[in-house]
């Protein structure tokens, strides 16, 4: 039969992350692609791409050595059924395969101790905290004041009213960008060749938005009485902007003296991957999640 691995797959609706690893927490390989959620493209785009994924990690020939999967959705929209048996239809028959909550998954998969915060910064920022108590404490942010072209609109209307002679028109690409649907990278990217090359709005809206993430986390310490969380960062725009992130992590220390910072891009599917791990034993040893979080 050979090794048995595990699988853990988090959906963002635009990508997938994958984390592959075996019985003793040692991640095998990791993989990015396509959404795997079929609400937003349909069940055989998604399929497709769930393909793709078991393809970069153990190869279509090694699905048989898969012992479980474990998917984590963070949505736009609640739903109640992901149909995952009609998504692995063909990969992994007769194989335990479970969706996890996202914010369970993406705490149970960063490294740190007993208070944990998630600082999401992507198409809606939003913050998780777990305490030593298991408590969980949630902020969101309006998803309309988040938007990026409404912040990029007010930005520009502001120059109107203050009949601003500064040059705009990289702010009003980067908009037109974002209407015709460019990702979320493409945002971050340009948002931060503006901000070095000098742009005055662009420094201020990059600036705007890591305040906003900055004060979800405040919050969440506040209303949970912890001041010494490791706070995991995550998102497109957070991590993709330099210029944001870099604000992010000047501002928290100087809130939060004593918190611990690190960059968190696979938190969530490495939290897929221990809670497949863990419906084969729910006694899984601590130094086998240290190994995966290692």
């Amino acid at each position: 039969m050979g090794e048995r691995f595990f699988l853990g797959i988090a959906d963002n609706d635009r990508f997938a992350y994958a984390v592959m690893g075996d019985l003793s927490g040692k991640i095998i390989a990791t993989s990015v692609g396509g959404s795997v959620n079929h609400h937003y493209w349909g069940m055989e785009q998604a399929r497709e791409n769930f393909r793709d994924l078991v393809r970069q990690t153990i190869g279509l020939d090694g699905c048989s050595r898969l012992a479980g999967a474990c998917f984590t959705y963070k949505a736009d929209l609640a739903v109640d059924d992901w149909r995952t048996w009609d998504l692995v239809a063909g990969f992994l028959e007769d194989k335990k395969v479970m969706v996890e909550d996202f914010a369970k998954s993406s705490l149970l998969g960063m490294r740190g101790g007993q208070n944990r915060l998630l600082l999401v910064g992507g198409h809606c920022g939003f913050a998780v905290l777990e305490d030593a108590e298991g408590r969980q404490f949630q902020v969101r942010h309006d998803r309309l004041m988040w938007n990026p072209l409404i912040r990029m609109n007010g930005k520009l209307q502001e120059v109107d009213r203050k009949h601003s002679g500064q040059c705009v028109e990289g702010l009003l690409h980067m908009k037109t960008q974002f209407a015709m649907g460019k990702c979320m990278d493409t945002f971050a990217g340009s948002l931060d060749h503006l901000a070095h090359g000098g742009s005055l709005l662009a420094l201020e809206l990059a600036h705007n938005i890591a305040f906003d993430l900055v004060q979800m986390a405040a919050n969440l310490s506040s209303r949970s009485g912890t001041h010494e969380p490791t706070i995991g960062l995550y998102g497109q725009v957070l991590l993709g902007s330099e210029t944001i992130r870099s604000r992010v992590r000047y501002l928290l220390p100087l809130l939060l003296p004593h918190c611990r910072i690190v960059d968190a891009p696979l938190a969530p599917a490495k939290g897929a991957y221990i809670s497949s791990l863990l419906t084969r034993s729910s006694a899984l040893k601590a130094e086998v999640i240290d190994n995966i979080l290692a």
